[in-house]
C-alpha cells in the first residue's frame, strides 16, 4: 500500500510536472508571438527614424540653407533692386560656388518676375563641374507650375515642389532623373521680383532610403501614386505611365493608408510632411518582409521547444527525488534587449553627444563625437572638454555657456572646436544639465550637429578669393558695426584707403598674372603691418581699405606712413618697385558709414592728385 501510495504521488507529480511544462511552453509561445508584433513595430520605428532624421532631413535642410543663403546674399538684393551687371557677374560666381558644393544640385537659377531665367547654372551629371548657361539658351518659365506657385507667395518662405521627374523643353528627360525643386521668392519694396530655385536630383537620396533587410519600403503621394517602390519599374508611375495600384501591394490596407492610419495588419505608415513640405503629402510605408516574420516565428518555435525539453529534464528528476515538494516553475526568460541596443547603436553612430561631470571632465562620448574630433574614446574619457577647445573661440562664449548651465538652464549655440589633427570644425550644440531627484545638477549632456560645411560656405561669401582679405561686402558689415559703436560709446575710429600707383601700367606691361601676384603681395604686406583688431579688405580692383577701431588721428597716420614706406621699400618680383597712395579719415559725431568712406576717398584722390606716393589726411 505504501509503495502504491508513493507510486501514485510520484506519478501524480510527474504528470503534473509534464502538464505544467506543456502549459508554460504554450503560454511562453503565445507571449513571444505577441512580442513579435511589438518587435516588428519597434523595428519599423527604428527604420523610419533613421530614414527620416538621418537621411532625408539633413539633405533637405542643406538644400534649404543653400537657397536661403543665395536669397539673403547682399549681391542678390542689390541686383534685384538695381539690375547692376557687376552684381550679376558676382551672383553667377556665387551660384557656381554653391552648386559645386553639392553634387546633387543639377541646376541653380534666378528667375525674374516675368518668368524669364536671368542666371542659370547647370551640371550635366553628378560627376561633372557646373557651368553658367549662356543667355541665348535661357528660357521663360512663366508657364511652369513651380513659377506659378512661388510667384503667388506673399513672403520670402522656402517652397518645395512635388517630387517628379526632370523636364527639359517640355519633355521628361531619359534616363529618368527624379527631381525636387526648392525655391524662395524675392521681393523689392513689397512686390514680387523673382525667385531663386535649385533643382536637386533625388534619385540617389531615395536609393539610400529604400534599402532595408527587414522591410519593403514605399513612398506614395496623397493620391496613392508611387514615388518609391521596391520594384523600380513602378516608381514614379504617375509620370512614367506604368500602371500600379496601391491595392495590388496592400489589398487589405490600401484604404486605411489613404485615410491616414499609422499602422495596420501589414504596414506602418509615417507622414513626411515635416521634411518634404509640398503638395505631395508624401507618406513613407514600411511593409514587413515575409522572410523577417517567418524567421522570428521559427526562432520562437525553436526557443519554445528548447525551453519545453529543458523544463522536462528538470521537472522529472525533481518529481522523482522530491515527490512531496511542489514543482517550481521557472519564469520564461525575458526577451533580449536587442531592439534597445540597435537603437542605441544608431544614436551612437550618428548623434554627436557627450556627457561630462560638473567639473567638465568627460565621462562618455558617442562614436560620432569621436569621429568628428579625431580622438578615440579612450583619449577623451577622463579629459576635460577643453581638450577640443579652439583658441579662436572667444572666452565670452564659454562664460555665457557656464553661467547658463550652472543655473540649471539649457544652453544653445555654435562653437568652433579643434580636432586632434589641428583642423577646426563647428558644432551647433545644445547642453542640458542632468539633475538628481533632489534637483541637484550631477552632470551635463551635450548634443550637437555638424555645422562645418555651413561655416565654410559663410567664409566663401565674405573673403576675397585672390588676396584672402575680406571682400567689400564683409568690410561694409564690419564698418557699419564699428561706426555704431563709436557713435554710442564715443570711441575713436579711423579708415585708411590705399590705391596702388600706376597699377594699370603693371597689367598692360607685364600681364594680369603678374598684376595678380602684385595684389597678393601688397595684401600680405598690409596684413603683416596691421593689428589683429584692424579689419583689412580688398575694396576694389587695386584698392584696399583698412578699418582701425579705437585709433585716433595720430595713430592712424603713423600706421599709414609705415605701410607706405614698407611698400615703397619692398622689391617685387618682375616689377621691382611700386608705390601707393593713401587717404586717411577719422570718425566724427556727424559721420555715418558712407560719409566716413567718402572722406577717406576724397583724401586718397588728393594724394594721387598731389603726385602719389604719400599719405593725405582728410581735414
Amino acid at each position: 500500500m505504501d509503495k502504491n501510495y508513493k507510486s501514485y504521488f510520484l506519478g501524480y507529480f510527474i504528470i503534473f510536472g509534464i502538464l505544467i511544462t506543456v502549459l508554460s511552453s504554450l503560454i511562453s509561445y503565445k507571449i513571444h508571438m505577441i512580442d513579435i508584433e511589438g518587435s516588428v513595430k519597434k523595428y519599423a520605428q527604428e527604420v523610419s527614424i533613421s530614414r527620416k532624421n538621418y537621411i532625408l532631413q539633413p539633405h533637405i535642410d542643406q538644400m534649404d540653407d543653400i537657397v536661403n543663403s543665395i536669397a539673403n546674399d547682399q549681391a542678390m538684393k542689390d541686383f534685384v533692386q538695381t539690375g547692376n551687371l557687376l552684381k550679376k557677374r558676382e551672383l553667377q560666381n556665387l551660384f557656381l560656388t554653391l552648386t559645386n558644393s553639392n553634387k546633387a544640385i543639377m541646376q541653380t537659377r534666378f528667375i525674374d518676375a516675368n518668368g524669364q531665367e536671368v542666371i542659370r547654372v547647370n551640371r550635366d551629371n553628378g560627376q561633372s563641374l557646373p557651368y553658367i548657361v549662356k543667355e541665348s539658351d535661357l528660357q521663360n518659365k512663366k508657364g511652369r507650375d513651380y513659377f506659378q506657385a512661388v510667384s503667388k507667395l506673399n513672403r520670402p518662405v522656402i517652397w518645395h515642389s512635388k517630387l517628379d521627374l526632370n523636364i527639359e523643353n517640355g519633355k521628361i528627360e531619359v534616363p529618368y532623373r527624379p527631381t525636387i525643386r526648392i525655391a524662395v521668392p524675392l521681393f523689392n519694396e513689397g512686390k514680387f521680383s523673382g525667385m531663386v530655385i535649385c533643382n536637386m536630383l533625388s534619385g540617389e537620396l531615395f536609393k539610400s532610403v529604400e534599402n532595408s533587410p527587414l522591410f519593403d519600403l514605399f513612398i506614395i503621394d496623397k493620391e496613392g501614386n508611387y514615388i518609391l517602390h521596391p520594384d523600380n519599374k513602378f516608381a514614379w508611375n504617375k509620370y512614367t505611365g506604368v500602371k500600379r495600384d496601391l491595392y495590388e501591394d496592400f489589398p487589405e490596407d490600401a484604404s486605411s493608408i489613404l485615410a491616414g492610419r499609422a499602422s495596420g495588419t501589414n504596414f506602418f505608415a509615417y507622414p513626411l510632411n515635416s521634411i518634404l513640405n509640398n503638395d505631395d503629402k508624401a507618406i513613407l510605408i514600411l511593409k514587413p518582409k515575409a522572410t523577417m516574420i517567418s524567421s522570428l516565428k521559427n526562432t520562437n518555435k525553436i526557443v519554445t521547444v528548447i525551453v519545453a525539453l529543458l523544463s522536462l529534464l528538470i521537472s522529472i528528476p525533481l518529481a522523482i527525488y522530491a515527490a512531496r515538494s511542489p514543482i517550481k516553475l521557472q519564469r520564461a526568460l525575458h526577451n533580449s534587449n536587442v531592439e534597445l541596443k540597435r537603437f542605441s547603436d544608431i544614436i551612437d553612430r550618428y548623434v554627436i553627444s557627450a556627457t561630462t561631470k560638473t567639473s567638465g571632465i568627460i565621462t562618455s562620448i558617442s562614436t560620432a563625437f569621436a569621429n568628428i574630433s579625431g580622438f578615440s574614446k579612450a583619449e577623451l574619457i577622463g579629459e576635460k572638454m577643453n581638450i577640443i577647445r579652439h583658441p579662436d573661440t572667444p572666452k565670452a562664449v564659454f562664460q555665457d555657456l557656464w553661467n547658463t548651465i550652472l543655473q540649471g538652464s539649457s544652453w544653445e549655440g555654435e562653437i568652433k572646436n579643434k580636432a586632434k589633427s589641428g583642423d577646426s570644425y563647428w558644432l551647433g550644440q545644445t547642453i542640458i544639465p542632468i539633475k538628481d531627484e533632489n534637483g541637484t545638477i550631477t552632470s551635463f549632456m551635450s548634443v550637437g550637429t555638424d555645422h562645418t560645411a555651413k561655416k565654410e560656405l559663410e567664409a566663401i561669401a565674405m573673403v576675397d578669393k585672390l588676396t584672402h582679405l575680406y571682400n567689400r561686402r564683409k568690410m561694409d558689415e564690419c564698418l557699419y558695426i564699428e561706426v555704431e559703436k563709436s557713435k554710442r560709446y564715443s570711441k575713436p575710429l579711423s579708415l585708411i584707403m590705399i590705391d596702388i600707383d600706376y597699377f594699370k601700367k603693371v597689367n598692360d606691361t607685364y600681364g594680369h598674372q603678374t598684376g595678380d601676384a602684385v595684389l597678393q603681395k601688397v595684401a600680405e604686406l598690409i596684413n603683416n603691418n596691421t593689428r589683429k583688431i584692424d579689419c583689412c579688405a580688398r575694396y576694389g580692383g587695386e584698392e584696399f581699405l583698412i578699418m582701425c577701431p579705437e585709433t585716433p588721428e595720430e595713430g592712424v597716420l603713423t600706421l599709414a606712413e609705415q605701410i607706405r614706406r614698407t611698400i615703397e621699400a619692398y622689391e617685387f618680383e618682375t616689377v621691382k618697385h611700386l608705390t601707393i597712395s593713401l587717404g586717411v579719415s577719422t570718425y566724427s559725431e556727424t559721420d555715418d558709414m558712407m560719409t566716413l568712406i567718402k572722406k577717406c576717398d576724397e583724401a586718397l584722390y588728393k594724394a594721387k592728385h598731389q603726385g602719389r606716393n604719400q599719405v593725405v589726411f582728410y581735414s
